[in-house]
């Protein structure tokens, strides 16, 4: 059993110190990196405070005053040289050797030396009157690079002796221990007089360590003739486990009608709270013309009965009485449309009443009621029904299908505050309709695409998707409007969902059954 400890330990030796190799190296990179920015940082930083400070020394000629600046950017450990020019001429500069500062006169900059110019104050568009020469010494990067790789040296030889020690160990004791015994057992098991050992057919040449636990488990599995009865048993529990299955399948459909049913409440109750809260506001503004109306006609009237009335009141009173009119009026006809669509929408969507009825008035119906829904985000809805399309059949279904592709779309298409544009459209083809819902969102990867109409499929599980929105379409359209439903999406350009169903709908199962 050496040769295997011994394959495992260089096989982890070798994974650990070359991941321990990328590491030192990525961390070396890192570290260089960051040295080489601090420097930068440093030369900006030097070169603004200079820019800033040296224009009004070297205009008032004031050696006293840049000497001590000089010095005191000299201070820095990493900045082994400076000098400074007034025009073509030198008149200070420091060298720092080995932590020593020394002042250099007349100097010639070497050649990784770096300058910048110095401007006359509030000038930076004139000549530069002066320059400054800076050099950075690198040797504290260098001594902090040698020292890590030194450090990462020392660390992945330590950690391998660790590793190769607790290997060993380990693998002594966890499987090449146990694998000895497994072996004794399996062959003594094997070895037993209850066997017929001329029918075991055990390998002549032992050539690895596990020769010997094959041989023994394969003399053993000669034995599992006899357990036939145990798999008679297994088929038994089976059976039963699939009428416990088939049982489970026809509560899951029963769930999922129940939760396609409160899917279709769901979305009544999103459209009455939307409604409510749109029919508010024109009723709001009602509320508030009529009292103001009330309150200005009182106040009219009593300046009438006492004979203090004027010309300019009269027409202040009529000018308000046609504006508070002209809002009542505009605004309580906004609400009866608002009403009115919503009735109609939701009489058609809690119930199956099959009706004649105009698809084009019928969509534009739908999309009022849902304009609260829409009026939320940022997103615009289009509609195109160029000719009068009569449909015999059901408009709940319609009212269904397109509450559920626009909630769809809101809820996977856009972001929130995403900008957008859905385009519904009808053409009708002989004696057929082409429903078309289109929009320019994000798309469906083409690993969802073939999903998307299973029942409880979402990508939004834990954002409160059902996964039965697009189900309940493909079942409406399919199935109680007797056509057909296809997708065709790419991610990043948009979704179109184009619904064909005939002009005449099928008759429901239970008037064919009656």
């Amino acid at each position: 059993m050496h040769s295997i400890r011994s394959r495992l330990n260089l096989i982890f030796l070798a994974i650990v110190t070359l991941f321990l190799a990328i590491s030192g190296v990525i961390s070396y990179w890192q570290t260089q990196q960051e040295l080489e920015n601090n420097m930068r940082h440093s030369a900006i930083a030097l070169q603004k405070r200079l820019q800033t400070v040296l224009p009004g020394i070297l205009w008032n000629f004031d050696s006293t005053q840049l000497g001590l600046v000089v010095e005191a950017e000299m201070q820095s450990a990493d900045l082994s040289m400076l000098l400074v020019y007034n025009n073509e001429e030198q008149v200070d500069g420091r060298i720092n050797v080995r932590g020593n500062m020394a002042t250099v006169n007349g100097s010639t900059p070497t050649a990784n030396a770096q300058t910048f110019p110095i401007y006359y104050p509030a000038n930076e568009k004139s000549k530069p009157m002066g320059k400054v020469y800076y050099v950075f010494s690198r040797d504290k990067i260098s001594a902090r690079l040698n020292q890590m790789v030194i450090s990462k040296i020392i660390e992945v030889v330590l950690l391998d002796l660790l590793l190769f020690m607790a290997l060993s160990h380990s693998l002594l004791l966890v499987v090449i221990r146990p694998l000895d015994q497994l072996r004794e057992s399996l062959i003594h098991a094997s070895d037993a007089k209850d066997f017929d050992l001329n029918n075991i057919n055990l390998p002549q040449h032992r050539k690895g360590e596990f020769a010997d636990v094959a041989a023994a488990v394969h003399s053993i599995t000669r034995r599992l003739c006899d357990d036939l009865e145990s798999r008679k048993a297994a088929e038994l529990a089976m059976r039963l486990t699939r009428d416990l299955t088939e049982s489970a399948f026809k509560q899951l459909n029963e769930t999922k009608n129940n939760l396609v049913q409160a899917e279709k409440m769901a979305s009544l109750g999103g459209l009455v709270a939307g409604v409510a809260h749109e029919v508010n506001t024109p009723v709001g503004v009602i509320l508030t013309s009529a009292s103001v109306l009330s309150e200005e006609t009182i106040l009219f009237k009593n300046n009438l009965d006492a004979g203090a009335i004027k010309k300019s009141e009269v027409m202040r009173y009529s000018e308000m009485a046609i504006e508070s009119s002209r809002l009542i009026l505009a605004n309580a006809e906004r609400a009866a449309q608002l009403i009115q669509s919503f009735k109609q929408v939701a009489v058609d969507q809690t119930s199956e009443a099959r009706r004649n009825f105009e698809l084009g008035e019928y969509i534009d119906e739908v999309i009022m009621s849902l304009k609260p829904t829409l009026k939320r985000t940022f997103v615009t809805i289009e509609t195109n029904c160029p000719e009068k399309i009569d449909l015999d059949g059901y408009p709940g279904a319609i009212s269904q299908i397109i509450t559920n592709f626009l909630t769809n779309a809101l809820a996977h298409a856009f972001a929130e505050g995403q900008e957008g544009l859905i385009s519904l459209s009808a053409i009708r083809t002989d004696n057929n309709v082409n429903l078309r819902f289109q929009d320019n969102g994000a798309g469906i990867s083409p690993e969802h695409l073939k999903k998307i109409f299973d029942p409880f499929f979402t990508t939004k599980r834990g954002s409160g998707g059902s996964g039965l929105g697009l189900n309940v379409v493909y079942n409406l359209v399919t199935q109680t409007l007797g056509g057909s439903l296809i997708v065709n999406s790419e991610l990043g350009k948009g979704t179109c969902f184009i619904a064909c169903f005939p002009l005449i709908a099928p008759q429901a199962k239970e008037s064919k059954s009656s």
